[in-house]
């Protein structure tokens, strides 16, 4: 390699840290990655958090050796072309588990109390003053911590597991919630210790979702595995969008197939009332919230030290944490 590296940072989402080598750097802040290519021509290493690395940006950085994502995921990057050129991909893993696990449960709660109607009946100041009370507002009578058993599964599913999942688990034990362990959906036999998938489907009051998005888990909840759940279960997606299939839920929300959802992940972001059937507000028992629940100090601090050791020991020749 080189001595001096060329580092270009397709977006800023995350301020690079310093790096302890000879390098230039170039963040490019104004979302022109993929409209002006002349600024990658010389990028010996990538760096992107949510810009999209197609096999066009990869022909745009002829010389590029590294491509080091800020985040856990790399379902936004084309890794047969990364393959093809014979690249290193790198990641940072489990850099906002704690971010992402109380993001859940805010979720979960604000879901589960109907926080945001409850703000609007005050607010609009009709209802309560009428009625003297609004919990017929409720379609289902909100369970406590202690009525709720919580999906888990060890491998790509629901929770997904791995450090995020085993957080999401730690807390919901803490609150007194009943955890139980499903079977890989579509498994033939049933190890010991788990239950089969579709006995979970029906067995869960609450599904927290933080599995990565790949082929095996594209879809994987639609209209059948919704209609399998009780009327009264809660869905909460932190993980990735396309793992359930928006359609599917739009329409559950609608008939009262399930009790209600909330999603921090979209099949196709940012999202928006021409891409994504869930932005209807007529839609009812629905919170959303933009792809922010990896928000916090703590990650941004994770991250840019681990993009910081990823960068620097792959050009000392010792890559880490290399997806390819």
């Amino acid at each position: 390699m080189a001595s001096k590296q060329h580092i270009v940072s397709l977006d800023a989402w995350v301020e690079p840290p310093e790096f302890d080598f000879d390098h230039t750097l170039t963040v490019i802040r104004d979302g022109t990655a993929t409209s002006r290519p002349e600024q990658l021509q010389d990028a010996t290493i990538l760096m992107f958090s949510g810009t999209p690395v197609t096999r066009q940006i990869l022909a745009n950085a002829p010389n590029a050796r590294l491509l080091a994502a800020n985040g856990t995921g790399v379902d936004h990057v084309d890794v047969e072309a990364v393959r093809e050129r014979g690249l290193t991909l790198c990641k940072v893993p489990a850099q906002n588990t704690d971010s992402v696990s109380e993001h859940a449960f805010a979720l979960y709660y604000a879901l589960r109390r109907q926080v945001l109607h409850m703000h609007q009946l005050v607010m609009e100041g009709k209802e309560w003053p009428m009625r003297k009370t609004v919990h017929a507002e409720f379609r289902h009578v909100p369970r406590t911590n202690a009525e709720e058993t919580l999906i888990t599964q060890y491998s790509a599913c629901i929770i997904g597991y791995g450090a995020l999942g085993s957080n999401v688990e730690k807390i919901a034990k803490a609150l007194g919630m009943k955890v139980i362990a499903a079977e890989r959906k579509g498994a033939t036999d049933v190890r010991p210790g788990r239950i089969p998938f579709e006995r979970a489907l029906r067995d869960a009051t609450v599904f927290v979702f933080v599995t990565p998005l790949n082929e095996s888990t594209r879809d994987m909840i639609g209209l059948a595995e919704l209609e399998a759940m009780q009327e009264s279960a809660l869905l909460v997606n932190v993980g990735r969008g396309g793992v359930i299939n928006e359609e599917a839920l739009a329409a559950a929300l609608r008939n009262g197939t399930v009790g209600g959802a909330a999603t921090d992940v979209f099949a196709t972001e940012p999202a928006t009332s021409e891409s994504c059937v869930l932005l209807d507000p007529t839609i009812p028992n629905l919170i959303l919230s933009p792809h922010i629940a990896w928000y916090s100090q703590q990650t941004i601090t994770n991250t840019r030290q681990t993009i910081k050791e990823n960068i620097e020991g792959f050009v000392a020749g010792r890559p880490q944490n290399v997806v390819v």
